[in-house]
């Protein structure tokens, strides 16, 4: 059995050393813990073992881990301003915090790889069928939360802009095909402030698990960007376009 208590101590010793009244600093402790409650969530909702949910729920722990030093480093969390927060955190497991946070007998290369691959559009063709499931695990508990984040943060203070950009902006058209395709939205289409919120919605697109696509409407986060007010006819109507389709979205 995990030692979740410990990993907690050590979590909270690591954090302890960036700025805790930043509130991005504690955005991000927030965000961990819900993302490791929900892969816990979802791995018991597909029947895994102990063994497995306290595994998912570690993976939940450290995808984000890199997001302490990236704000530190650079001052955001904007991934293209700065560096991918994925692979960082991958890259900090690697150069020692795997030794603190990874017990000897969990598979380190699956924890590693599930951190690494966490918040790439698509994953490689080439992972077991036990690595797939875990990262699937990691990316729909991290895409349900991301949503509680973008509902409960200013958008300005996630996106560096200024609010009249959310007000007037438009979907960007290779965003808008991305939706009507019922697929994610690939971030490197994302041209205007408005494009990264349909980018989020879109996640619900990912989702791998029933439960997951359960969860998402159930916390009413994506109905609440569903319903977002623009000042712009184009993008009004656009989302209600975007309403429409992911109101009748199911796994398939």
């Amino acid at each position: 059995m995990m030692d979740r208590e410990y990993i907690k101590r050590a979590f909270k010793s690591y954090t302890d050393a960036y700025d805790s009244s930043d509130p991005k600093v504690k955005l991000k402790i927030d965000h961990t813990y819900r993302v490791a409650d929900l892969a816990d969530k979802i791995a018991r909702s597909i029947g895994l073992d102990e063994e497995d949910v306290d595994l998912a729920w570690l993976l939940g722990i450290l995808h984000d881990i890199g997001r302490f030093e990236q704000l530190s480093r650079y001052h955001t969390f904007n991934d293209r301003r700065s560096v991918d927060h994925a692979k960082l955190s991958a890259d900090l497991l690697h150069e020692g915090l795997g030794d603190i946070f990874v017990p000897k007998d969990v598979d380190y290369n699956l924890v590693e790889k599930a951190v690494r691959l966490h918040n790439v559009l698509e994953l490689p063709k080439d992972l077991t069928k036990r690595e797939k499931m875990f990262c699937d695990i990691l990316r729909d508990a991290d895409k349900i939360d991301i949503l509680r984040v973008n509902c409960e943060t200013p958008r300005e203070q996630i996106y560096d802009l200024p609010p009249e950009r959310f007000a007037n902006d438009e979907v960007s058209d290779l965003v808008m095909q991305d939706i009507l395709s019922k697929r994610s939205v690939n971030r490197q289409n994302a041209k205007t402030a408005v494009d990264p919120i349909v980018g989020q919605i879109s996640f619900i697109f990912g989702l791998v698990y029933p439960w997951s696509v359960e969860e998402m409407k159930r916390q009413g986060y994506l109905d609440q960007m569903l319903h977002f007010e623009s000042q712009n006819a184009k993008t009004r109507a656009d989302f209600a376009h975007i309403q429409e389709i992911v109101n009748n979205f199911e796994v398939e």
